[in-house]
């Protein structure tokens, strides 16, 4: 199948010298974000769109928010330094990237990132996003996500969805289950190992974690469990704002979103509905899970969860992403 795929960059050379790497795909440019909304507003059909973070008046992040609105089975890469933090991060929470690629990139290892967007492009035509469904959403976060313009279907009675957080301080662990426990099921662990022990026995939905997790990384951790569970839908919770941390949780993770403390708890309350209605896609249209075009996962396949102790998950979660040839 023949794929488009639209470059977007100030510097005409940077454009050019894209359009060269990947001849034999069919390749529009452009040298501005108000450009390229102007291709797709000319009925253009783009699998995949590379844009700079960088340009004049319209940010590359700005652009794909509004190609997300536009053309959602686009998919989107963001060329990105690690000085762009604010933009990496609040990408993450937005959900407009599926990989971001570090300037100067490597020709190969891009053209084969660039090829798994493709094959996700074309599981995302061909594939009906399910309706929404009802979730256990809180009065006061129904009212701040509908002001966000998010379709907050009226919950229904049933069992509770569960969630699993994981931190190393009692304290937060305590303060969350009594924050959540009225509208969730709420697991919780102090280590990733007794995580790793909850996932195998209880239907998760979503999973809370901090990056710092003792002696296991939170990000090595949160690769695990897209690996093992894809269908659970993963959220970071970090002191501080990493750029570096940013762009693994994207192409390593698929992370749903980097939370910074101190934030406000209607904000988190709206990021695990919002992770329960993701869930409950996944669930409907596993097709549809980037984790299944994560480069840690062969494409188009997602992982059985066979793995029998966290040792093993890690080990085997190490080995793919280092042999993964994808950004």
């Amino acid at each position: 199948m023949s794929h488009t795929l639209l470059f977007v960059d100030d510097e005409p050379q940077i454009v050019q010298s894209l359009s060269l790497l990947f001849d034999d795909y069919t390749t529009l440019t452009a040298n501005s974000g108000m450009e390229a909304l102007e291709i797709f507003k000319k009925g253009n059909p783009i699998d995949v769109i590379v844009s700079d973070q960088r340009m004049p008046g319209m940010l590359g992040i700005e652009l794909l928010k509004e190609v997300k609105r536009i053309s959602p089975t686009t998919v989107r890469i963001l060329l990105t330094g690690y000085s762009d933090l604010e933009a990496i991060i609040e990408s993450v929470n937005t959900g407009e990237i599926f990989r971001y690629v570090n300037k100067p990139w490597a020709g190969a290892k891009l053209k084969d990132t660039v090829s798994l967007a493709c094959k996700y492009a074309d599981r995302l035509k061909s594939t009906p996003m399910p309706a929404p469904k009802a979730t256990s959403t809180s009065s006061n976060s129904a009212g701040l996500l509908s002001t966000l313009g998010v379709n907050v279907p009226t919950p229904t009675a049933g069992a509770k969805t569960e969630i699993l957080f994981v931190d190393p301080k009692p304290a937060n662990l305590a303060a969350y289950k009594e924050l959540l426990s009225t509208n969730y099921t709420v697991h919780t662990a102090a280590t990733a190992a007794d995580a790793f022990e909850v996932l195998k026995r209880a239907p998760v939905s979503v999973l809370v974690s901090e990056v710092n997790l003792g002696d296991t990384s939170g990000i090595e951790f949160l690769a695990v469990v897209s690996n093992e569970r894809p269908d659970i839908v993963s959220i970071l919770v970090s002191d501080s704002r990493d750029a570096g941390i940013a762009i693994r949780l994207i192409n390593e993770v698929q992370v749903f979103r980097y939370l910074i403390k101190p934030f406000q708890r209607e904000l988190l309350k709206s990021a695990i509905e919002l992770a329960v209605s993701k869930h409950q896609v996944l669930v409907d249209a596993p097709v549809l899970n980037s984790k299944a075009y994560s480069g840690v996962t062969p494409a188009g396949t997602l992982s059985q969860g066979d793995s029998k102790s966290l040792e093993e998950a890690l080990s085997k979660v190490r080995d793919l992403i280092k042999s993964k040839a994808t950004y």
